[in-house]
């Protein structure tokens, strides 16, 4: 028989299951994406993982960077931006959305 803390439990692994684990972006990752963002640093990248938790998480789970490309993501993070304030949700500035866009497009060429 399954008690209600049971089906509790069973629902918090679901949802957190759907949702990916971003990696903290390190160093290397930083090297890597001033091949493609001059400039890039560990702590823009950090700062782009952060912003991507804190936005884009207030309308649906966190997507793994590596499951768009670099054009569809470009598209996507202002469509998404878009719908955020439609929707009454926190504004994502241009700035943030470049922010964002970077972060995803490093860390998703691993």
């Amino acid at each position: 028989m399954i008690n209600k803390k049971m089906i509790a439990v069973i629902g918090i692994a679901l949802l957190t299951s759907c949702s990916a684990k971003l990696t903290m972006p390190t160093d290397s990752d930083a090297a890597r994406g001033t091949k493609k963002y001059n400039g890039i640093t560990l702590s823009d990248l950090n700062n782009g993982k952060t912003l991507y938790e804190q936005k884009c998480t207030q309308c649906h789970n966190a997507k793994k960077p590596s499951s768009k490309s670099e054009e569809k993501w470009k598209k996507i993070v202002p469509e998404m931006a878009q719908k955020a304030i439609k929707k009454g949700k926190t504004p994502i500035s241009e700035s943030e959305q470049q922010t964002i866009i970077r972060y995803l497009v490093v860390m998703g060429g691993k």
